[in-house]
């Protein structure tokens, strides 16, 4: 469609104006182009949720969140309350003490609503909800379901609010990919350099492998997209590094994904430059394998255990979760009580007790806490953002130079990695969450930015 094809960028918003672009059709008549001027003020003026203060001390909230996300539990990562009061949490947290007081007012309820999810993520945290009533444990049930609200609605209005055009947009992403060099520079010094077996600021293969197999697509693919030398270099950079770090299976595994999800809909020169830097990341894993760097990584993608005759406790446990889904298909053990009742599900499987922390197929994990109900919801979550994703690459196409299609391959290519990252992780945990909310909104706010443009091409 035309209307995602050219854009003019003009920085000379007049007053009222809150979109840093101005689109503008070659084949749209002059008489058309006030109208259109009028529709874009309308839509973007909505976009904005009070302005002022609120409006920078919401974008700061919502960097901060971000770019804490890179260090994790960092440096007291074995204080639980600091696992829960985090620079990034706290940021969450003040951003939806903020945005409540202005959901109570009656002139300002319905802009805080347009930022909201939507409704396949009320959905879910219903159900997850109402799993709270069959968990052996309630206090973990509401401990894990008030964590689900507050990033899937708090974390994501924030987010949603404070990217309110698309220079913000660009600005956040800025923030996520150097969140992304940031965790993973921190990564490759701590294995290569200091010989630890931690992960930099992440002391966990599995959680670290899934905050980088989601970034690491999510902004290599929008820096390859972008055809500049520089910013290919970085991506080049990113993804070898997050390649070679990455410790798991999983994170390997994501990374692929997201990037061939990628290359598909990119140009020639951009599949070549994804091709050859997967190549060179899996070399340098084989080259080098003998570094202890990589044992992690090695013990990870076996099948068996070390004794060799056992497969491994991973793929056990996945049938012990299947095991429990079909007993407790309706109601689940309860939102975050899966360890409560799963050991009880093994039935004659071999229990070995060999399971690392954090490794868990975060789908079978859903459902069994949630039910078979639970499991659809959060689909129907996956399925809603991923068609918009998919429905925004169609329509922008895999020009370089048109922003709409730089946004929408990287945020597919971002979604397709988080749903493998998911089958050998967990996108629920917490410290991880965040990514996923934020890419969710990555997809509902250039939908709604570029999609304004579609809007007023049809004089809607």
């Amino acid at each position: 469609m035309l209307w995602w094809r050219t854009y003019e960028f003009d920085r000379m918003q007049p007053e009222g104006y809150d979109m840093s672009e101005r689109i503008i059709d070659k084949n749209e008549s002059t008489a058309a182009r006030p109208v259109r001027s009028r529709v874009l003020q309308t839509s973007n003026r909505a976009s904005r949720l009070i302005g002022g203060w609120a409006d920078i001390v919401g974008l700061v909230l919502a960097t901060v969140a971000v770019a804490a996300s890179a260090f994790h539990f960092w440096p007291f990562a074995q204080s639980k309350a600091w696992q829960m009061l985090c620079p990034s949490n706290l940021a969450v947290l003040a951003g939806s003490g903020i945005l409540v007081p202005f959901f109570l007012l009656r002139r300002t309820r319905r802009k805080v609503t347009q930022l909201l999810p939507h409704a396949s993520v009320f959905a879910y945290l219903s159900v997850a909800a109402l799993s709270i009533a069959f968990a052996a444990s309630a206090a973990r049930a509401v401990a894990f379901t008030a964590k689900l609200v507050l990033m899937l609605i708090g974390a994501y209005t924030l987010l949603n609010a404070a990217i309110a055009n698309t220079r913000r947009l660009r600005t956040i992403y800025a923030v996520t990919a150097a969140a992304a060099f940031t965790s993973v520079a921190g990564s490759v010094l701590a294995r290569f350099v200091f010989g630890s077996d931690g992960f930099g600021f992440f002391d966990n293969a599995y959680k670290y492998g899934t905050y980088v197999g989601i970034l690491t697509p999510l902004c290599s693919g929008y820096l390859f997209a972008s055809g500049r030398l520089w910013a290919s270099s970085l991506a080049a950079l990113l993804l070898i590094g997050a390649a070679v770090s990455s410790g798991s299976l999983g994170a390997l595994a994501a990374i692929t994904a997201g990037m061939t999800a990628f290359a598909v809909f990119s140009s020639w020169s951009a599949r070549l430059c994804v091709v050859g830097c997967l190549v060179c990341g899996v070399g340098l894993v084989v080259l080098f394998h003998s570094n202890p760097a990589f044992d992690s990584l090695k013990q990870d993608v076996r099948l068996a255990e070390n004794d060799r005759v056992n497969l491994k406790q991973r793929y056990i446990e996945w049938q012990a979760e299947i095991n429990l889904l079909l007993k407790l298909s309706l109601s689940g053990t309860g939102a975050g009580c899966i360890n409560d009742e799963r050991s009880s599900f093994y039935e004659r499987l071999p229990k070995l007790n060999t399971l690392a922390a954090f490794d868990q197929n975060g789908w079978l994990a859903t459902a069994a806490e949630t039910g078979f109900l639970g499991l659809v919801c959060f689909c129907w979550v996956v399925s809603h953002y991923g068609f918009s994703a998919w429905r925004q690459i169609r329509q922008a196409g895999a020009d370089a130079s048109n922003p709409a299609g730089r946004f929408a391959l990287a945020n597919f290519a971002g979604l397709v990695a988080a749903c493998v990252a998911n089958l050998f992780s967990s996108v629920h945990y917490n410290g991880i969450l965040v990514v996923f909310v934020l890419l969710l909104v990555f997809i509902s706010r250039t939908g709604r930015l570029f999609g304004d443009i579609r809007c007023a091409s049809e004089s809607c």
